[in-house]
């Protein structure tokens, strides 16, 4: 099928569908808002199996930590278990940890070696689709035309506002993310695992590399989200976070003390479903529909949608039908991973050492009574067969 398609959003999701459509021959342009800061590392960021497995799809491989086990301990330092954060079959990739800026500049790499044209600094403002194609509007007054658009532009996705006025925009849900490095210190290399803590206000993961060096990732609650102008400082930040995981074992405190350089700020959000994934010839993927929190799958389902939804376009004779039957294909296996999602949205607090006593007595038969708690293999395992014809549904 010989079309033109705007991909609003530059991040993993929207470079993916780029790297997808240009396989299948459809003319890709990427637009996105920011500049390309070569310097941005952002937060770190598991990517699972299945994210990794729909990039396979595209010849595409990263370079990550290699992370398939996740041990759990309580915020007191007593091991609860273990999580499997990996595919089940051998032959599936390992899942990674990979700072995303790192990780989107590779994409934006790969796509620019590949002859796809990111336009960086284009903010759209708004969008409309007809019966033949679709018109990007930005906000520096230009605009730009094409069979299709696609919107990857995350949960305050303005394609989703434009195709449906009336859906609601994502929210706040009380837990804020943060995520940075720590220098060298006392707590040993965790090679092939990232270590999370369930401590009495948050949660805290941490990857410690050969050197000692460590990335981390928390997630706290706090009544009011961080504000994109926010002028708090890294000293600041740093000293919330030492009151917040104060009581908690002394690896999440050395790391915190250690912090150094940017600490990296997302608030977590919820997202209402949206009316549909696509309304004429515009279509949604990623966040921009469907958000999972702090579960960490977001990414991934962004590439699994970038690459089905190619497929779609490849197989079927419309755009429109192709846009039905990706939905068709997509929402049952999303709806699952977001309701999992919503499941574990928020730290459950400990006010006690009691408490705490509790959680280091229940939490390993938890992990044992409940087996579907450390197999994830029913989201790293789901496998994209690229050469699979796709049918659409009637």
């Amino acid at each position: 099928m010989a079309l033109k398609a705007l991909i609003i959003g530059g991040g993993a999701g929207g470079t993916t569908q780029a790297l997808a459509l240009h396989r299948i021959g459809v003319e890709a342009v990427v637009y996105e808002r920011d500049s390309d800061s070569a310097a941005y590392e952002g937060h770190l960021l598991s990517l699972g199996s299945n994210g990794l497995d729909a990039l396979r799809a595209l010849d595409v491989e990263l370079d990550g930590a290699p992370i398939p086990r996740l041990p759990m301990y309580s915020g007191s330092g007593k091991r609860i278990g273990t999580l499997y954060n990996n595919a089940a079959s051998e032959t599936a990739p390992t899942s990674l940890l990979i700072c995303r800026g790192t990780l989107e500049r590779t994409l934006r790499e790969l796509c620019a070696e590949r002859g796809v044209r990111i336009e960086y600094g284009k903010e759209l403002a708004s969008c409309t689709v007809g019966d033949k194609g679709a018109t990007a509007v930005f906000t520096d007054g230009t605009t730009a035309e094409g069979d299709v658009i696609v919107g990857a532009d995350g949960a305050h996705s303005r394609v989703r506002r434009s195709l449906f006025p009336q859906s609601a925009d994502a929210s706040y849900t009380g837990v804020l993310g943060l995520g940075g490095r720590s220098l060298p210190g006392t707590v040993e290399p965790t090679p092939g695992e990232c270590v999370t803590s369930f401590g009495y206000e948050g949660h805290f993961s941490y990857h410690v590399e050969a050197d000692r060096g460590v990335q981390w990732l928390a997630f706290a609650p706090r009544q009011e989200p961080a504000d994109p102008d926010d002028d708090t400082t890294e000293k600041e930040w740093k000293e919330w976070l030492l009151d917040v995981y104060g009581r908690d074992m002394p690896a999440v405190r050395e790391i915190i003390t250690n912090a150094t350089g940017p600490i990296d700020i997302r608030p977590m959000e919820r997202l209402p479903k949206p009316p549909a994934r696509h309304r004429g010839r515009g279509v949604l993927i990623g966040d921009a529909c469907a958000i999972t929190g702090r579960i960490g799958a977001g990414t991934a389902l962004a590439m699994e949608d970038a690459v089905v939804l190619a497929q779609c376009l490849r197989d079927i004779d419309s755009p429109e039908r192709a846009f039905a039957t990706y939905q068709e294909l997509r929402t049952p296996r999303v709806d699952k991973v977001v309701k999992w999602g919503e499941m574990n949205a928020k730290p459950v607090k400990v006010r006690t050492p009691w408490g705490m006593h509790l959680r280091d007595l229940f939490g390993p038969l938890l992990m044992k009574w409940m087996p579907s708690l450390v197999s994830m293999d029913w989201l790293y395992g789901h496998h994209i067969d690229w050469q699979q014809t796709v049918r659409p549904k009637d």
